[in-house]
């Protein structure tokens, strides 16, 4: 019996930081097997002190966790992808290490967090987790009157908007598990120039980077509002339902998504105030700063212009 292979590479954040688009585009590299599902979830219990919807009722999730890799073979990595790792700091990054190894590579995207935070508002409401009304304003608000506690737990990951900005108190953690495994990227490069952005992971990770020249690479996981409810409900049912299948069968997920969109997909009708936005700007200048300060400590010199200010 063929030796049962466990990931050795993991996109560990950030949530709508471009983390889909990497794993897709990686995964088409002959030098890289991906999970069955993006998003395995496994190592979520060390930053909730719970399992993983994905898991409850499993008899073994760790023989669970093993299945997402089965089809795994002789590739150099075997990666996943689950951003939400990134907000479980040291508990996450310890438990990841030890039970995957030391050689494991950890990514992280980071995204200008004014941009994360409208990107996660509006995708929480396409997924129908949030009222299709819901002003930004009325939602910072909402985030920001829950206590910390309250917010912190999985069920109201809906409300973890403004908190999931606060990169500079999670990162040194990952920083000092993994040092030189860890690589941080910036979602400004990946939409700036995709293929110098994945040419450099794959330069990174020591496979071949003249691959990236033969993919198509177009944006995946893009929030779109609905126009029924519940149809949209219906959609995600069946995605949820069949990931597996839709993960293994890219071109129909991409052809039917498409079509779908078409028939009950709309950009979000939003007017955000630029009033607002300072707001925004300025409740996260200090961890910029202060992110922007750790990043060059550790050697980290071309940041992009929402930290270089």
């Amino acid at each position: 019996m063929a030796e049962k292979r466990l990931p050795n590479l993991v996109i560990a954040g950030i949530v709508k930081g471009g983390t889909t688009s990497l794993y897709s585009y990686l995964s088409e590299h002959p030098e890289i097997c991906c999970s069955s599902v993006k998003e395995t979830c496994y190592f979520s219990m060390y930053r909730y002190g719970q399992l993983d919807s994905r898991y409850q009722g499993s008899a073994d999730p760790f023989k669970q966790f093993e299945n997402y890799f089965c089809h795994c073979k002789h590739q150099k990595y075997v990666m996943e992808a689950t951003p939400g790792y990134f907000e479980g700091g040291a508990n996450v990054a310890t438990e990841i290490k030890n039970t995957l190894g030391s050689d494991t590579k950890i990514i992280i995207v980071l995204r200008n967090p004014v941009d994360r935070l409208v990107s996660f508002w509006k995708y929480k409401k396409s997924m129908i987790e949030l009222e299709s009304d819901l002003s930004l304003e009325d939602y910072i608000q909402q985030c920001e009157s829950m206590p910390y506690e309250v917010r912190v737990k999985q069920e109201n990951d809906r409300y973890w908007g403004v908190e999931g900005g606060y990169y500079a108190n999670y990162l040194p953690d990952w920083l000092d598990v993994f040092g030189d495994s860890l690589q941080v990227l910036f979602f400004d490069d990946l939409k700036r120039d995709s293929k110098s952005f994945l040419q450099k992971t794959c330069r990174w990770l020591e496979i071949d980077a003249d691959f990236i020249d033969s993919l198509d690479l177009n944006v995946q996981n893009k929030s779109v509002s609905y126009k029924n409810a519940g149809l949209q409900k219906l959609a995600l049912s069946i995605y949820n339902k069949a990931e597996k299948y839709w993960r293994a069968n890219q071109g129909l997920k991409d052809f039917l998504r498409a079509l779908y969109y078409k028939l009950n997909g709309q950009p979000h009708q939003v007017g955000i105030e630029e009033a607002t936005l300072e707001k925004i700007r300025t409740l996260y200048r200090p961890y910029n700063e202060k992110l922007a300060a750790q990043l060059t400590s550790y050697g980290y010199t071309h940041l992009p212009e929402w930290l270089a200010k």
